[in-house]
């Protein structure tokens, strides 16, 4: 297995292990909205937490995902989000606020990604705007692209919002302040909302998905010629212990940790996987047991977890 498919299958492992989404602006987030059945806004999904709908305020937490629940809670305050990429991540935050015309101000708060620079990025889009190849400019990070909208929405965000700096900000007191202010000078809807977007996760792209169905056959582990790995918690210790042997089932190695991506990784990096089939049977296992290690869940490899 080359780097490329092997750091690809990490990835996916990463996105699935984001329990801290779950663990706080996830149930938030469905018990606000299931109380204001019937309403589709915001159709992009993503982290955030709906507040008031009808607040002027939007906010942009950028990496620090503990801001939103408690942002989101401020009167004034429509939603509060984690944005981490200056290309999807922003096409999402443009998409959501245009369907909601209540929205006046987006709040840029919270840890910046020095690598993505997704707050400098939306303080250039709405400074700037895009080229015609849909670059934002002046965007410092990685890959600021806005290829999955059309520019006339992309245009109507820029009118719609007035884009406040509080990026570094992590404290509340001072954020509160913040949206107190803009909410008394909030200037009034701002005309007819933007068309509402697929659901699904679909955006305004010229291009279209193509339609892949789930499923397919695992080779036996017996295949793998370099073994196989069993899995357990280790409860005294809070940690994930993982058991290599050999094929002829002859202990190999043992590696232990608390987070999935990292046990995976240095699977890999050990060359102790050689068939990618085996490797996404591993991601999948492992967030298992970081899950159950973190809500307290009975594991048991290749078993539904239990409470």
């Amino acid at each position: 297995m080359d780097i490329t498919t092997s750091y690809g299958i990490v990835g996916i492992v990463h996105r699935l292990g984001r329990l801290s989404d779950w663990l706080t602006a996830g149930p938030l987030r469905r018990s606000i909205r299931n109380r204001t059945s019937g309403v589709t806004w915001p159709s992009m999904p993503g982290a955030f937490v709906v507040g008031d709908r009808n607040g002027s305020v939007a906010v942009c937490t950028l990496t620090s995902n503990k801001l939103m629940a408690p942002l989101a809670m401020l009167p004034g305050v429509a939603i509060a989000g984690r944005v981490y990429t200056a290309n999807l991540g922003i096409e999402k935050v443009i998409a959501n606020v245009t369907e909601n015309p209540a929205i006046r101000f987006l709040v840029l708060c919270g840890r910046e990604s020095p690598f993505f620079k997704v707050g400098q990025s939306l303080k250039s889009l709405g400074l700037n705007g895009i080229t015609p190849e849909s670059h934002i400019v002046g965007a410092q990070g990685h890959l600021p692209q806005l290829n999955n909208l059309q520019p006339s929405r992309i245009e109507h965000f820029r009118r719609q919002v007035e884009v406040i700096d509080c990026i570094g900000e992590t404290g509340l007191g001072r954020l509160d302040t913040v949206v107190q202010e803009l909410t008394a000078r909030n200037p009034g809807r701002f005309g007819e909302a933007a068309p509402l977007l697929d659901q699904t996760g679909s955006m305004e792209a010229a291009g279209e998905f193509k339609i892949l169905h789930p499923g397919g056959h695992r080779e036996p582990l017996a295949y793998d010629p370099n073994g196989f790995f069993v899995i357990s918690l280790d409860r005294k210790v809070s940690e994930i212990r993982v058991h290599h042997y050999l094929p002829d089932n002859t202990p190999a190695h043992i590696m232990s940790g608390r987070n999935a991506e990292a046990i995976l990784l240095g699977l890999l990096r050990h060359g102790l996987i050689s068939q990618m089939s085996h490797a996404g049977y591993l991601g999948s296992e492992l967030t298992k047991a970081e899950t159950a290690l973190r809500l307290n869940l009975k594991y048991e490899q290749d078993q539904p977890l239990l409470s």
